[in-house]
């Protein structure tokens, strides 16, 4: 077991300390991807702690994560930036070779069905290929080629941002 360095949450609610005394980080960031349903799990979350945290003490906010939300056959993944000027920018992460001209088609739904939000084919991803993509976050803090962002207006009042 190495010491933990990022904390994940679970449906808004539950934080803590990612470890890997279960199973190395790979394999407990896919498993957790893998237990998405859409009902009594719904959404991940997931960010570095500040350097030299305790997190057994304390797990700390951060304004900068990757999250997702739907199920594991069907999910969107958001990452959240942090330019140096301090201004907060929300993406939704993307497979290449995606079709912009039109307007999202594809509906992820979460809690139940309570909350959805509307991406393009492109940016529906499964466990399998989530889990890629926050792998690669966690080793780096950002969200690697060849995927692709597309930036949320988070000033309209119903915007897609995930709950």
């Amino acid at each position: 077991m190495t010491k933990p360095t990022h904390i994940n949450e679970m449906n808004n609610f539950v934080r803590g300390a990612l470890t890997d005394d279960l199973r190395p980080y790979p394999e407990e960031i896919r498993f957790s991807l893998d237990r998405l349903n859409g009902s009594s799990f719904w959404g991940w979350c997931l960010w570095r702690a500040p350097e030299g945290a305790d997190l057994l003490e304390d797990v700390p906010f951060s304004d900068e994560f990757i999250q997702c939300a739907g199920t594991a056959e069907a999910l969107t993944i958001e990452v959240r930036y942090v330019d140096p000027d301090g201004q907060a920018h929300q993406y939704v992460v993307g497979s290449p070779g995606g079709d912009l001209c039109t307007d999202p088609t594809e509906v992820i739904f979460w809690e139940d069905g309570i909350f959805s939000t509307t991406v393009y084919p492109h940016e529906v991803f499964t466990a399998d290929e989530a889990a890629v993509v926050f792998c690669t976050y966690f080793l780096t803090d950002k969200v690697a080629q060849p995927y692709v962002l597309r930036e949320l207006d988070l000033s309209l009042p119903d915007s897609d941002v995930e709950a």
